[in-house]
């Protein structure tokens, strides 16, 4: 039977382990809401300015606070490959695209990394090291865009960065998302993979919409 002291000092370790993790959540809420910024800026903060499918990194665990390194094999990357074979004859085409080819990245890096497991929102899937906050969202998503691009996929769109809402003060969580701008009409998107669990095609929709506090219908992430 366990004594009383081995007992208490489980709990204490656990209550530390808790403890650890809120504070990288509330650190990486504050930088959710933060406005915005330049994609370059964004992919050197993070190291992650030689993307490539053999050889990238992902973050997790909230606020970018582990990463891993992933290599994908051909066959893997065929199957984003795929999705682009044909030329896009639209920007809404093009969009479509992106959604399920993030989809299928985060899928496949999800099972290498153990973060599979990811839930969609913050609150209801407070669970540690494989889960995703917003900040791993957008930090991974413009990886994924990276390596779109630098495939030559990406001839509707180009990379923009990210884009934060929300400040606590005014009543918003602080929530940000990678964006893409259309080239022709200068118009841009948030592509937002946060909402949904591990392997769900990205949310891409207006930025102008997202900035006005857009979310999915029937979407909850609570603390209750």
């Amino acid at each position: 039977m366990m004594s009383a002291k081995m007992t208490k000092m489980m709990g204490d370790k656990v209550a530390r382990g808790k403890l650890a993790l809120a504070a990288g959540l509330l650190l990486g809420l504050a930088a959710c809401g933060t406005p915005g910024g330049d994609y370059d800026a964004l992919m050197a903060q993070r190291n992650f300015t030689d993307a490539k499918p053999d050889g990238f990194e992902i973050c997790h665990g909230h606020g970018c606070r582990l990463t891993s390194e992933v290599s994908l094999t051909a066959v893997e990357w065929d199957r984003v490959a795929d999705i682009f074979a044909e030329p896009a004859a639209s920007a809404d085409i093009e969009r479509a695209r992106i959604a399920m080819a993030t989809a299928i990245l985060e899928e496949t890096v999800g099972r290498k990394t153990g973060t599979h497991k990811d839930l969609g929102g913050t609150f209801t899937a407070f669970s540690g090291n494989h889960q995703f906050d917003c900040v791993d969202e957008t930090s991974n998503t413009s990886v994924y865009l990276t390596l779109m691009a630098k495939a030559g996929y990406l001839r509707w769109h180009k990379l923009e960065g990210w884009a934060g809402r929300g400040l606590l003060l005014d009543g918003d969580w602080p929530h940000q998302t990678a964006v893409v701008t259309e080239i022709k009409t200068g118009k841009a998107y948030a592509v937002d993979t946060w909402f949904e669990d591990n392997g769900r095609p990205a949310h891409v929709v207006s930025l102008e919409e997202w900035r006005a506090g857009w979310i999915p219908p029937g979407f909850v992430d609570s603390m209750l």
